[in-house]
């Protein structure tokens, strides 16, 4: 970036450089050129989609014909808040030039989704249900939020379906049973975790003897609700 200060100091004549007056001036007008070319500079780069924010990324959104309030619908299918953020906002941008201009490939489906899933999906067919491009996941935890990929907007021809399949799994929940002596008189207290679901597992479990100041105890069975 050119610094205008220093041009104008540099293109005064000799008689009149190092004069406070003549300096104080050529300070006040660079500064106010540096601002200009600033703002011509910000109009060429901050003006795109990938740059743009605030007002001018909602300009972008005039071109491409989607609000920032439509894309917060998309975003929020299932919620009453459709205000988004300007990169949550460049995402739905992206997707809706992209939806604009394919030809609604197998190609173009796929880099759709990348805007909103960046792991591995398994595309297939079946003769079972025609017209009908499968997209599958691989096993998936709950840190992984399958939500972003079962809520994204798709891009499809007309007459074809998409179907997306997620696989989640839930890791094994473990926890201990501490087991302290009561009294010293062969009688032991055992405390159960706490699970954390919405069921109603409350039992009862009967301390059988088993000899030589030994207890078995049989825990019931818990079925889900």
């Amino acid at each position: 970036m050119p610094e205008y200060v220093e041009k104008l100091r540099a293109d005064l004549v000799e008689q009149f450089k190092e004069k406070p007056v003549i300096d104080a001036l050529s300070e006040a007008i660079g500064k106010q050129l540096n601002d200009v070319f600033n703002y011509f500079l910000d109009l060429q780069n901050l003006r795109g989609v990938q740059t743009a924010v605030g007002k001018q990324l909602d300009g972008v959104g005039d071109i491409v014909v989607l609000s920032r309030k439509e894309a917060g619908e998309l975003a929020c299918i299932n919620e009453s808040v459709f205000v988004i953020d300007d990169e949550e906002y460049r995402k739905y941008l992206i997707y809706k030039i992209w939806k604009n201009t394919c030809t609604c490939t197998y190609a173009n489906i796929i880099n759709a989704f990348r805007m909103f899933w960046d792991k591995p999906l398994y595309y297939s067919e079946s003769p079972d249900i025609p017209a009908t491009m499968i997209f599958e996941t691989s096993e998936l935890t709950p840190q992984d939020n399958a939500a972003m990929l079962l809520t994204a907007p798709f891009i499809k021809a007309a007459g074809v379906a998409i179907k997306v399949i997620a696989y989640t799994v839930t890791p094994e929940m473990r926890n201990y049973l501490l087991t302290s002596a009561v009294g010293g008189h062969g009688y032991s207290s055992t405390t159960l975790p706490e699970f954390g679901a919405d069921i109603d597992y409350t039992d009862t479990a009967e301390v059988i003897p088993a000899g030589q100041n030994v207890t078995q105890t049989n825990l019931p069975n818990m079925e889900d609700i």
